[in-house]
């Protein structure tokens, strides 16, 4: 399943249009969804939207998360992304075994830790 998935990008459409030629499914995840794990968002579950849904102040930090895509196919995707002048998004993350337990918060959290290191 070669997946992209938004989270807080205000340049979604353009992403959409940029990544249309290349057969990707691309979704947009819910605030709601920020306490679910990384998997259960890619596999398209909101069982957490009842049970446990985020109701705090989401953060200002943009992702796309991708899913299943091979490492050839996502250098050209970010080739593409960085290219585009109109795209700005803070972080990108590839779903992996490591991180599908991670809640969308705790990726987040952890994307800063590392561009706070890398800044050093």
């Amino acid at each position: 399943m070669e997946k992209v998935i938004l989270f807080n990008v205000s340049c979604k459409e353009e992403i959409k249009k940029l990544l249309a030629p290349m057969h990707l499914q691309i979704a947009e995840a819910d605030v709601l969804q920020y306490n679910d794990t990384l998997k259960n968002i890619a596999n398209g579950k909101t069982d957490i939207l009842k049970s446990n849904p985020f109701t705090g102040k989401a953060p200002g930090d943009s992702l796309i998360l991708f899913c299943g895509i091979s490492s050839k196919k996502l250098d050209k995707i970010l080739f593409k992304l960085r290219s585009n002048k109109n795209i700005n998004v803070t972080y990108k993350a590839v779903l992996t075994p490591s991180n599908s337990s991670w809640t969308v918060r705790q990726l987040l959290f952890e994307l800063a830790k590392e561009q706070a290191a890398y800044k050093k």
